[in-house]
């Protein structure tokens, strides 16, 4: 599917749960730019959108990191909650240089973290 139209997806009120939980995962397994990881953080901070929704984002922001092999610790301390959880429950096991990291950076203040 054409990226656009995943967003697309994503922003319609219409869109079921279901369809836009899949446009999430579709938009993980398929782009890996700032303007992806960006709009997954934004959707998953949403309250409009529901956890399932939100660990799909984090899952697919995960995936991201893991396969573009590098993470941006500022745009992670902003996700939260279930989305935050699933990202750290797989970098953890993948990299587990990463979840150290930030978990020194998260307890020194040196980013946001709720």
């Amino acid at each position: 599917m054409k990226r656009t139209l995943l967003i697309e997806i994503l922003l319609d009120p219409i869109s079921s749960d279901a369809e836009k939980d899949d446009a999430v995962i579709a938009l993980g397994n398929n782009f890996e730019d700032e303007e992806i990881i960006d709009i997954l953080i934004e959707l998953s901070n949403s309250m409009k959108f529901n956890d399932m929704i939100a660990a799909s984002c984090g899952e697919s922001l995960g995936h991201i990191w893991l396969r573009k092999k590098e993470i941006n610790f500022e745009k992670l301390s902003y996700l939260e909650g279930i989305t935050l959880n699933e990202v750290l429950s797989l970098i953890k096991v993948q990299r587990l240089d990463w979840y150290e990291k930030f978990i020194e950076l998260s307890s020194n203040s040196k980013l946001k973290v709720e």
